[in-house]
């Protein structure tokens, strides 16, 4: 007896000798009952049953088919398979190449930053840091510019250096007239007014950055319609608070005329620190007087030519360009170290 568990498929040899063949006198096949969805087959040889169970000996073809079934759905599931983790692959492959192509993109970016970051610091050293005084910036390509300045280890101070050809710390400044610059002692030891615009630089600063060594002093000078001079001096210098700031001056150039070559040797005066003449209270102004003087930018911000009825040297004076009865409308001193 032969039991075939799923036996739904019968055998083309089976059906053969079922359909076509007629039993003999000694053998017949007979398919005897299905019980429990199992196929049981009964052989009778020679007048004598003869049961056997064919334990999982399966028909040749039988077999070949569920081998065959077997071998395609095992190529199947394989390529099924493949092609799932080819996909899986393919698309980790494209997501990490576009990850990675979008990371080295941001990475180049943050390096560009920092590079960025750090020329600007490298430029800040260059330009930003403490100098002894604006002529450290010859050559740098800064721009004229509110800079940190620090001759000889003072303290530091703020002051507006100029590039042109050269790196100029202005001095003084006048161009507007909003700065009041009839002004005392303290003021003008410590300085006053608006870097970029009207200011005094400081007797104290221009005192410790002119004994560094030796330094030029260059004026421009602009009149009310617009025509400009200058005078440089070569030899220019303040002493220090206890000499009263006493100013050395000389060797002079320039369009303008000498109108400070009489101010040599004499010393700072103020309202309240005036000399034997009171030429700041007649001048209206602080500067370095005599019997008083034939310059005078530190005075009165008048507008072209001043009043008959009060002192005519109280202006803006040039006296060599001007005469002493005409207040310019623009100054500037500025110094650089030779």
């Amino acid at each position: 007896m032969l039991v075939l568990r799923n036996a739904g498929v019968v055998s083309r040899r089976f059906q053969r000798f079922r359909t076509n063949q007629r039993p003999g006198p000694h053998l017949f096949f007979a398919l005897a009952s299905h019980h429990n969805n199992c196929s049981i087959i009964e052989i009778k040889m020679s007048n004598f049953s003869l049961k056997i169970l064919l334990s999982l000996k399966i028909d040749e073809d039988v077999k070949q088919y569920i081998e065959s079934m077997k071998g395609n759905l095992t190529v199947d599931i394989e390529k099924e398979i493949k092609e799932y983790f080819d996909n899986v692959k393919q698309n980790l492959t494209d997501t990490i190449s576009e990850d990675m192509k979008s990371f080295r993109n941001s990475l180049q970016e943050v390096q560009q930053f920092i590079a960025n970051q750090r020329d600007n610091l490298n430029e800040q050293d260059k330009c930003g840091g403490v100098l002894q005084d604006c002529g450290d910036l010859k050559g740098t390509g800064c721009t004229s510019d509110m800079y940190e300045l620090n001759p000889n280890g003072t303290a530091p101070f703020r002051g507006y250096c100029k590039i042109d050809d050269y790196s100029w710390t202005v001095i003084q400044r006048r161009e507007d007239g909003y700065t009041n610059f009839y002004r005392g002692w303290e003021d003008y030891k410590n300085g006053f007014g608006d870097r970029k615009g009207d200011f005094w630089l400081g007797n104290e600063h221009i005192y410790k950055l002119t004994s560094r060594g030796s330094y030029q002093l260059r004026i421009t000078l602009e009149d009310w319609n617009g025509d400009t001079r200058y005078a440089t001096y070569n030899t220019f210098s303040l002493g220090n608070e206890a000499s009263g700031y006493k100013l050395t001056i000389g060797e002079y150039s320039g369009t303008a005329g000498d109108s400070m070559k009489y101010n040599n040797g004499k010393v700072f005066n103020t309202k309240d620190r005036d000399g034997r003449y009171k030429c700041a209270q007649r001048n209206v102004g602080a500067w370095w007087y005599g019997n008083c003087t034939y310059s005078n930018l530190n005075g009165e911000y008048l507008r072209g030519k001043t009043s008959v009825d009060k002192h005519p040297e109280r202006g803006v004076e040039w006296y060599h360009w001007k005469g002493s009865s005409y207040s310019l409308k623009k100054s500037e001193m500025m110094i650089r170290k030779q």
